[in-house]
Parts: structure tokens; sequence; C-alpha cells
């Protein structure tokens, strides 16, 4: 492909935001307001126990999502390009039948990685950037190239580390693996804004040293400080400051071809969807930015020089296996391993992967969750997480993370009444949702009451007669990979 040849003909898409079902009724009130709907397709999967693939697409929801106002984008969050594991045939096969149906004109993914080839870390982290590293993710990106039948766009990441002498700085570490690879640039804002509030490169510096006409694609989002870092939490509103560097960037990409807003899914019921509009419209008037004259920026690529490494060089899977070991909170050993322990972004990784990894847990076995909490207390079931994320790493789908969960739970036969019944439960709900089949569990006690109970937030009472029931679970219920509608379960799920 000739340098940037693709932006020829790529489409102006426009403003738009991640998807979410939890924004459904903007998309529904609003539709002239967003031109893209930006899909993460791993999170609509399934995986597939019980067969030769081990993901599914659910068609229902595909088609749902191909009906919604916009243009669709497929922006991945299963193939990273910037570690040593290649990307999984496996999702590949669906990326390219998701792409085909939404008719996406460029495909996107993270320069991170999120897995080493003997565990997956649960978070991207940052890859080596060195002419190693630059080598390894140009590898992936043209495997990517030529599995997919579109342009390949990769986003520049959020860094919690402290600066390294043995690295490249981050802007010519992108360069050089986006020149190389001959691929778009997706440019994170926040990301380098969070990058340099926590002590990386200015975000002027880091944007000279990009192809600023290799930037296809701009996300933007809100934040929040915590422990001393800027997190790229993407959890409301874009910062003031922000904004107006956007304002400022804008003009100097001649390519833009869209902007997109980023929230997570449980924000947007703490911040409301009238902040959300609000946000998207700002994007709006960024849009208009675009082919304005550049003022008040100014980017010059010659101040800045890639300084002369002064510490060792370590390999890119010696950087990943190290990393992610910490990341996750095991143990590692060794020079790099040493000088990382030192650092405190790896504490704040550690803390992001486990928050992340409860909330997993939390939101998929909800029942059984509360009734730890209400018994045991929260301090408790914290230990009990802490316990479960030394010995098990984490899972890339929040089902399989609460699998494990259940069976380390069910190893420690805890004293707890109706817990194994809850978890049999949960368990017989998530598997009839993965592979569409009836579950029948049984109870030793009435079990609405109990489900009613710890769906309301109450500890249930252990009372009533004493015998043998059962719900039979149906995939037509009203069950869901993150709980129940427990005012449909009497009519839904026959019991007796």
């Amino acid at each position: 492909m000739p340098k940037n040849s693709a932006t020829l003909s790529l489409p102006e898409l426009g403003v738009g935001i991640i998807y979410s079902s939890e924004i459904e009724p903007l998309l529904a009130q609003y539709p002239s307001l967003f031109d893209v709907v930006e899909v993460e397709p791993q999170t609509t999967w399934l995986e597939n126990r019980n067969g030769s693939a081990p993901y599914r697409i659910r068609h229902d929801v595909l088609e749902h999502i191909a009906q919604l106002p916009g243009r669709k984008l497929v922006h991945s969050i299963g193939t990273p390009v910037g570690g040593t594991r290649r990307p999984d045939p496996a999702q590949l096969a669906l990326l390219r039948r998701t792409l085909e149906r939404f008719d996406a004109p460029w495909f996107s993914d993270h320069l991170s990685f999120n897995a080493t080839p003997e565990f997956n870390t649960g978070f991207f982290l940052p890859p080596c950037q060195t002419a190693k590293g630059v080598e390894t993710a140009v590898q992936s990106i043209r495997d990517l190239q030529m599995a997919l039948p579109l342009p390949i766009v990769i986003e520049t990441g959020v860094n919690y580390l402290k600066p390294r002498r043995d690295e490249m700085p981050d802007g010519f570490f992108v360069a050089a693996v986006a020149e190389t690879a001959n691929c778009g640039i997706l440019l994170d804002l926040h990301n380098i804004f969070a990058n340099s509030l926590n002590g990386r490169q200015t975000m002027e510096e880091f944007l000279a040293q990009i192809p600023l006409e290799r930037v296809w694609e701009m996300h933007i989002a809100g934040g929040f400080e915590m422990d001393g870092f800027w997190l790229d939490a993407h959890s409301g509103a874009i910062p003031d400051f922000l904004l107006t560097f956007a304002r400022q960037v804008i003009p100097h990409l001649p390519n833009l071809k869209a902007i997109i807003f980023e929230i997570f899914s449980a924000y947007v019921p703490i911040v409301g969807l009238e902040l959300v509009k609000t946000q998207v419209e700002k994007l709006h008037e960024l849009w208009q930015r675009r082919g304005a004259q550049p003022n008040g920026l100014i980017l010059n690529p010659s101040r800045y020089q890639i300084p002369k490494r002064t510490e060792r060089v370590e390999s890119p899977s010696v950087w990943e296996r190290t990393l992610g070991a910490l990341a996750i909170g095991h143990s590692f050993t060794g020079p790099l391993a040493n000088q990382l322990a030192q650092d405190p972004g790896v504490a704040i990784i550690n803390r992001l992967v486990n928050e992340f990894r409860a909330a997993m847990i939390v939101s998929t076995l909800r029942l059984a969750s509360r009734l730890l909490m209400l018994t045991l207390g929260t301090d408790k079931f914290r230990a009990l997480l802490e316990e479960f994320w030394s010995k098990t790493p984490p899972q890339q789908f929040a089902s399989s993370e609460a699998e494990k969960f259940v069976t380390y739970l069910k190893q420690l036969d805890l004293p707890l009444p109706q817990l194994a019944e809850i978890l049999d439960f949960e368990q017989a709900v998530l598997a009839t949702l993965i592979d569409e089949q009836p579950r029948v569990v049984s109870f030793t006690t009435d079990p609405l009451p109990m489900i009613r109970a710890l769906a309301e937030g109450r500890l249930p009472e252990i009372q009533g007669q004493i015998g043998h029931f059962e719900i039979e679970v149906t995939p037509d219920g009203p069950m869901s990979a993150t709980g129940l509608d427990l005012e449909s379960v009497r009519q839904a799920f026959p019991f007796h």
C-alpha cells in the first residue's frame, strides 16, 4: 500500500460515541446527533464452551446494533498489537464477519498488550518501546492487515509508568510503528493528556513526534485523579483544558475522519444522559475546526530528539512477562522486575486490574456476591477476592472470571447457608446464556424469597418449608450476564 493511500478513499464520518446499551435512549431520541456509533465487538460476544469455536456472535445483538443510527466503526479490545502474542485466528474470523455486517471503513485496536503467552493481564499495558518493540508491533499489525480487508488504525495508549532511559519516547515509538507498518493512528487525546499529567511527555511534544497526517480518528473522554495519578477512566465530562487543546490540535490533522466520545457504561447512570448529550454536542463544535487555520499551537519536530539509551534494553517478551506478572500481583525476579517494583505506576496498574476483576465478579455473580458481603462483611469479601486474585490470573471474559471464582469458593466450603445453591443457580444462568440450553436447579427451600431479598440488597431469612424445589432456567427467561429481572422471575422461571 503506498504511503497514506488509504486516506484518499476513507469517508469523513463525523462525531460519535462508543456503544453501550445505556446510551441507546439518546440514540433513539437524538439520532441526528450521532454520525457514528463505535462498537467494541468482544463486548457483544459469548464464550462458546461446547464447540470448536471459542467465541460466538449473538446475531440478534449484531443486527440490533446495525440498525442503530449512524455509520458503524469497529474498535477491537481483543487483538491489541503491542505485544508478542499474535492475534487470535478465532477472533479474526468473527471480526471479519462484524466488519462486513457493519460496512465499517476501517478497523482499530490498541498499541498495547493485554496478555502474555502464559496468561491474560486483564488490562491494557504499555508495550516495550524499543526497536525490537517496534518490530513486534509491526508484525502484529501486518497479521491484521493480512487477515482483515480494511485499513488498520492503532490507538495511542495510556502509560502510568515513569519514563525509562532504555525506551523510545512515546511519540517517536508511535511514529516508528505507524510509518513502518503503513497504518493509521487513532489519537486518544485523553490518553496523552493523562500521560502528560502523570509525568511522561507533554502533549505538544508527543504530537510533534507523530505523523499527524496519519491521524484518522480521535478519541476524547473524561477522567479523575486517584493516588496521585490522573486516570483514563472514561468517567464523564471532558476537562475544559482538554477541550481547548483539542480545538487547537484539530486544524493540524488534515485527514481526521471521526471524533468519538468515550464513557464506560457503568458511569452513564451516574452522570446522566443529559451530560453525555452535552459532551457529544461539544464534539460537533470541535468537528467544525477541521480545515481551520492552525492557531496557538506550535509543533516543531526538530526540537525533539531520541535520547541515547543508558540502560540495558530488555526484549519485548521479558518486558511483557515481567510487567504482566507485576500488574496482576504475582511475583517476578530479575533486574527489570526490581526496577519496575520501585515504580509507583505498577501499584496503580495493579489496583486498576483488581478493580476491573472485582467489577466483573460482582456484576456477573450478583446474588452470590451480595450474600457474601451481607454475611461476611465487605472487608472479608474483599479478602476472598484478593486471595483468589493471587492464585488465578485474569480472564478475558466476565463469564470465565466468574466461573473461576465459583470454583475457588466451592473449594473453600464456606459455612454459609444457601451459598452453594445460589452459586449453582447463577452458574446455570451463565451457562444457559452461553449455550441456550435449559437447565434445572434444585433448592432445599423456597428460592424466590431468597433471590428477591438478595436482589434488593437484604440478607434473606432462612425460613420456610424444607423440601425439594426447582427452578428451570430457560434461554428466553429474563436473564443476562449481569443479573436477572427479579420482578419477572416468578412468571419466567417455573418452580415447584
